[in-house]
């Protein structure tokens, strides 16, 4: 297996935020204590394996304390073969990451941060449930380079309740003058059981076009590279563990919800955190509530699907060959000029860029 991924799945959060739809539960020690024993014990039944990137997200895995990740950590380097490792991200909140927590992950190879800032508007990031104001997130950021961190990703949101086209437009112009090497903006989605759907708040998707329009051109400008639908990088800075989920490679899930693709398997782990516990302790590595084997014709269309976020390289026209409702439906598109065809390499045509879910759907 060659360019294979690693994900490991922290879902702990010192609180919800108000629009997170991804599965954590609140931070308690004795509980990431076992946790994290219990991701070493899933560790080890894939022992060996080569992997070429290594992604810590969650919930929020820079909540873990200095002892927490030293074990997280060193399992990583103990089970795993990283001779061949390109990229070691982990995701940090400003209010959970200390100097020291810094240089431990410095000194463990850890070569990429992914901050989630989403606003520096303090009343904002107030409104969406997050639990640090700009000035801390500006003095992470300073002690991030410190630590000699050149490779960080910024996160926003765009298009949320109360959000207005100057509050968008300012933080842009703040973020821009950091000059960080990669950014990731994602309009708001009100997914089930928030507290935005339980307010049944809405989106406005005109207001949400214009955002990301005006972010298309301040990035732009600021010389910025839109590699994928909601991914901007500069100085050859591209998420390779990402990356290498849109070219639909295989990768390993370690974690309650976790999910992997090894094999042609697709499978996800229980999104239980005590019953995650419960069935490693008994020695009971397969913790998978959901086991897919991928045929070809999956597996072609999903590398379709996957490979046309990838706005550089789109994807090879011989994939929209190998079906006929595929073929089908790339000549519509073309004719439409939803994907243009350049030189044998079928993309999203930048005009259409925010609505590529409306195109990708006629191939499913």
């Amino acid at each position: 297996m060659a360019n294979v991924s690693l994900y490991v799945h922290i879902p702990f959060c010192y609180s919800k935020c108000f629009y997170c739809g991804f599965f954590s539960i609140k931070y308690s020690q004795l509980i990431v204590d076992e946790y994290i024993t219990a991701l070493i014990k899933e560790m080890q039944h894939f022992q060996e394996q080569s992997i070429h990137s290594v992604y810590i997200g969650g919930g929020t895995p820079s909540i873990l304390s200095i002892k927490q990740m030293q074990r997280l950590l060193n399992a990583i380097g103990k089970f795993f073969n990283l001779n061949k490792l390109q990229e070691f991200t982990f995701e940090v909140n400003p209010d959970s990451i200390s100097i020291d927590k810094l240089k431990l992950l410095k000194s463990f190879c850890v070569n990429r941060l992914s901050i989630g800032l989403q606003s520096i508007n303090d009343k904002l990031l107030t409104y969406l449930g997050r639990t640090y104001n700009f000035q801390l997130f500006l003095k992470i950021y300073e002690a991030a380079r410190k630590e000699a961190f050149n490779n960080i990703n910024i996160d926003l949101i765009y298009g949320f309740p109360k959000h207005i086209m100057n509050d968008w437009i300012q933080t842009l112009s703040t973020v821009l003058s950091l000059n960080s090497e990669h950014l990731s903006l994602y309009p708001m989605s009100i997914e089930m059981n928030t507290v935005f759907y339980k307010k049944h708040f809405n989106i406005d998707n005109k207001l949400q076009r214009k955002m990301y329009d005006i972010a298309v051109k301040m990035l732009n400008y600021n010389k910025y590279v839109h590699y994928e639908i909601s991914s901007w990088e500069k100085r050859n800075n591209k998420s390779i563990h990402n990356v290498s989920y849109w070219n639909n490679c295989e990768y390993i899930g370690i974690g309650a919800g976790a999910c992997g693709y090894i094999n042609h398997i697709r499978y996800k782990n229980i999104d239980n955190v005590p019953k995650y516990i419960s069935l490693i302790k008994t020695n009971n590595i397969n913790v998978k509530i959901e086991h897919e084997k991928i045929n070809k014709a999956t597996h072609i269309l999903e590398s379709i699907l996957l490979g046309l976020r990838l706005l550089e390289n789109g994807v090879n026209i011989k994939f929209f060959k190998l079906y006929k409702q595929h073929y089908l439906a790339l000549k519509k598109c073309l004719n439409n000029k939803t994907l243009i065809n350049n030189a044998g390499k079928i993309k999203l045509n930048p005009k259409y860029i925010f609505v590529s879910n409306q195109i990708l759907k006629e191939f499913v």
